[in-house]
């Protein structure tokens, strides 16, 4: 007994044509778990040979179309057959297709097979998005053990595609309308910037990277990302993902940055006339770092021992206040921990407290430095996180590791041209985007 699988054209349930596919020969009571079901080799073929007998059937429709057209116009004739060959997945196709011309007219005559590329557009968008997320090596072995009948597999192939993918991403983005069709009445963007190492001997020896996270009422996130050097003009990236989330005229824009002048630049440039938030995140990482380095002091006299749970116990007054927005406070607790750690400068020669004093002091400066500068986007951010709106940019933080750190940052030790690192910035970003909407679909119909 031998088994076949076919593919059969019926019209109401009554069998017009039978199409073998392939056989499968004879199928036996398994004797061994590995006889269940089909092993990759026999999947792999049985695919090929389905594919091959689609095509043969489009064939035939393309001919059958010909004839059609030249019925319906005279001026119509069958010049020749053209013989086009398409890299898949599953393997290259060959296919047959018809062309027209056309006699007593300057009309052009019809094109029954518009596309001139050699192969799929899905082959092309699983290359580039796999060599997004890994080294374009890995990814052409993947692809190989994935789809061992796929040809024409190069690492340079790969850059290529992920190179022409992220163009064509840059010119789509903005272009459709907004993910969100009605205006939105909110949006919280936040920006920051990271850095990939350069591959140029005579220029910077990093490439700064753009990337920032917005989200609209309704839910709905949108990750961004650029690397500055490889955009002529980074504000209208901002521009646009604020069209793709819904902006409107009465849009309340909320802002988050680090406090960098470029960011703020970018900002304006953009249309943003609120001044942004100082990113809650960064603020308190820098009192976090005079809290840790308080920790570590010494102590050899009763005035350092005094002063040693006083200094900690400002730094927390200090961390309050500013949770608080209370930058008079804050600056009367930073001038107590600088008043405090006098004690400590006494005795010179006893590096084992005289260092750590001088670590908290430097610790210090550079936190009242950075709170004078940014003085003027201080909020209350208690207030905020209470009323249930965001204090920060901690969402662009883990981009940061999404977008750049896990592939070309850390344990890689590769260095990048800027037009390579603005390609898989732009691919891997698109590519989370379409997950979270694939995932905001799937839970808006559960």
């Amino acid at each position: 007994m031998v088994w076949k699988l076919e593919l059969v054209r019926s019209d109401d349930g009554v069998p017009i044509e039978r199409i073998t596919v392939c056989e499968l020969g004879e199928i036996l009571a398994p004797v061994d778990l590995d006889d269940v079901g089909l092993d990759l080799r026999t999947s792999h073929r049985i695919v090929c040979d389905l594919q091959c007998t689609v095509v043969a059937v489009q064939e035939r429709a393309l001919k059958d179309k010909a004839v059609q057209m030249r019925q319906a116009d005279p001026s119509l004739s069958l010049k020749d057959y053209r013989l086009r060959s398409v890299q898949t997945l599953f393997g290259t196709l060959a296919i047959r297709v018809p062309r027209l011309r056309r006699h007593g007219s300057r009309l052009p005559p019809p094109c029954l097979f518009r596309n001139s590329a050699r192969s799929g557009t899905e082959y092309h968008e699983l290359r580039s998005r796999l060599g997004a997320l890994m080294s374009y090596r890995v990814a052409e072995r993947l692809i190989g053990d994935l789809f061992p009948f796929a040809v024409g597999r190069a690492s340079s192939t790969t850059r290529r595609q992920l190179l022409r993918r992220a163009s064509r991403l840059a010119a789509d983005f903005g272009r459709s309308g907004p993910l969100n069709r009605t205006a939105a009445n909110s949006i919280d963007l936040g920006i920051d910037t990271t850095f990939v190492r350069s591959n140029t001997t005579d220029g910077p020896r990093h490439h700064e990277v753009l990337i920032g996270v917005g989200t609209n009422d309704s839910g709905q996130a949108l990750k961004v990302g650029a690397v500055i050097s490889a955009s002529d003009t980074p504000h209208e990236l901002i521009e646009k993902a604020l069209h793709e989330l819904g902006q409107a005229a009465a849009t309340q824009i909320t802002t988050f940055t680090d406090g960098d002048k470029m960011l703020r630049g970018y900002l304006k440039k953009a249309g943003i006339a609120e001044d942004p938030i100082l990113d809650w995140q960064h603020l308190s990482r820098r009192v976090q770092i005079a809290k840790t380095t308080a920790k570590g002091l010494g102590w050899l006299t009763n005035a350092e021992r005094r002063a040693r749970p006083l200094i900690a116990k400002t730094l927390e007054r200090l961390h309050w206040k500013l949770w608080h927005g209370d930058i008079h406070g804050a600056r009367q607790a930073m001038t107590r921990v600088l008043k405090l750690l006098e004690p400590f400068d006494i005795g010179r020669t006893r590096a084992q407290t005289v260092l750590a004093a001088k670590r908290l002091r430097t610790a210090m400066t550079k936190l009242r430095d950075y709170i004078e500068g940014q003085s003027a986007h201080l909020v209350n951010y208690g207030l905020r996180h209470r009323q249930g709106k965001p204090i920060g940019t901690s969402t662009t933080e883990g981009l940061a590791n999404t977008l750049v750190n896990q592939r070309m940052n850390k344990l890689q030790q590769m260095r990048w041209s800027a037009v390579g690192a603005h390609a898989v910035v732009t691919v891997r970003a698109h590519h989370f985007n379409s997950l979270e909407s694939a995932a905001t679909a799937l839970r808006a119909v559960a």
